[in-house]
């Protein structure tokens, strides 16, 4: 079996058009126990379809091979030739994230998984000793001045230092001149998610905290608390709270369609998975509600759909999923104001059908479904 672990191979692309995704090996030369034998074999590279990876597929290492090669796990970047270990040393210009290798010598066949990709720079943040350096929070608002105001008086009950962003679509914008506020004035009504995206966009904390701009910030609004949770569990994404004592989280389950008729997808209310380590009171799920601290690094992938103006919430986490873990805690509550009378606000507020039906067919279309179901 040692005999061959010194082979060595390079790879190039072939000629072929750019969408077959082949390569071919050159020359390889092995080292075998008589030092004038040599062999030449060939390999290809093979491009996945890009909705798929070849991580799916599952591999196995023949029992009786004496071929020496990496499973799975193994990256490279493109355009630098990378020493396999124990195989072979391959070339890819390709961009695609990951193809198969295929090779062989005498009787023995090998097929493996490479992921070809650059490697990212870190991206890191100040995080201070204060909850001003690491968060920031975002509202958007659209004419609701009174109960804007009053959210920003509960913040600076408990944050003096806070920033917050406000995005303001209203089609007759008041000045908002209070300390730490930065308030982004749109075209009226761009509508909730537009002014969610505006408002994320402005952050350069690690972490943005969303509120509605009829929220209320109380004693039980402990932010540190949401920020240590998230601390403690680099791989979260979102982490959402309580409003009112009311802990609201869902499941998303989707399932993929053949390709033509499109796949479903199912939100059910009240389901969790499983806690986080060491904080009972939190619970991995596909959803929270509007209040959450979320990194601002890992939303920004996502974005917020400008295409949805007034009905719209759960469906940013649809856009999300596979990509944003989430989770809930309930410990971490924020308080709502009492519903006042605003005519003008409401005849916006409570969209129609034709707002439900627009967002449906965007659903289906974007996501390529045949079903959807809000439970």
């Amino acid at each position: 079996m040692s005999r061959f672990k010194s082979a060595r191979a390079f790879v190039r692309l072939s000629r072929k058009p750019p969408e077959i995704g082949m390569v071919h090996l050159i020359k390889s030369q092995r080292r075998l126990a008589a030092p004038s034998c040599s062999s030449v074999f060939s390999t290809q590279i093979s491009a996945y379809k890009l909705t798929s990876s070849i991580l799916d597929t599952l591999l196995f290492a023949p029992s009786n091979s004496p071929l020496q090669y990496p499973i799975q796990g193994f990256t490279v970047r493109p355009l630098v030739p990378t020493l396999i270990p124990g195989t072979v040393r391959c070339t890819s210009v390709f961009s695609l994230l990951f193809q198969s290798v295929h090779f062989s010598f005498e009787h023995h066949e090998a097929v493996f998984p490479i992921a070809i990709r650059q490697p990212s720079a870190p991206v890191l943040f100040d995080m201070g000793t204060n909850v001003s350096d690491q968060v920031t929070i975002t509202t958007k608002t659209f004419m609701r001045y009174k109960e804007l105001k009053v959210l920003i008086r509960s913040l600076r009950q408990f944050y003096k230092d806070v920033v917050l962003v406000v995005a303001d679509d209203s089609f007759t914008p008041e000045n908002i001149t209070e300390e730490n506020v930065l308030q982004y004035v749109m075209p009226g009504g761009q509508g909730w998610f537009a002014g969610r995206t505006l408002a994320v966009s402005q952050v350069t904390t690690k972490y943005f905290l969303w509120v509605d701009d009829d929220f209320l910030f109380t004693e039980k609004t402990k932010i540190e608390d949401l920020v240590e949770v998230m601390e403690a569990t680099p791989e979260l994404d979102v982490v959402g709270g309580s409003v009112t004592g009311n802990q609201f989280y869902f499941s998303i389950a989707y399932e993929e369609g053949d390709g033509v008729t499109g796949g479903c997808m199912d939100r059910k209310p009240d389901i969790k998975f499983q806690s986080l380590p060491n904080y009972p009171q939190c619970s991995i799920v596909n959803g929270v509600v509007n209040f959450f601290l979320a990194r601002t690094d890992a939303v920004n992938r996502v974005r917020f759909d400008p295409k949805l103006k007034r009905e719209a919430h759960s469906e940013f986490f649809m856009d999300g999923l596979g990509q944003l873990m989430v989770a809930s805690c309930g410990h971490v509550s924020i308080g709502h104001q009492p519903k006042g009378a605003n005519a003008q606000y409401g005849r916006f507020r409570h969209p129609g059908k034709d707002d439900m039906q627009f967002k449906l067919q965007l659903h289906y279309y974007k996501n390529h479904l045949q079903c959807i179901h809000y439970g």
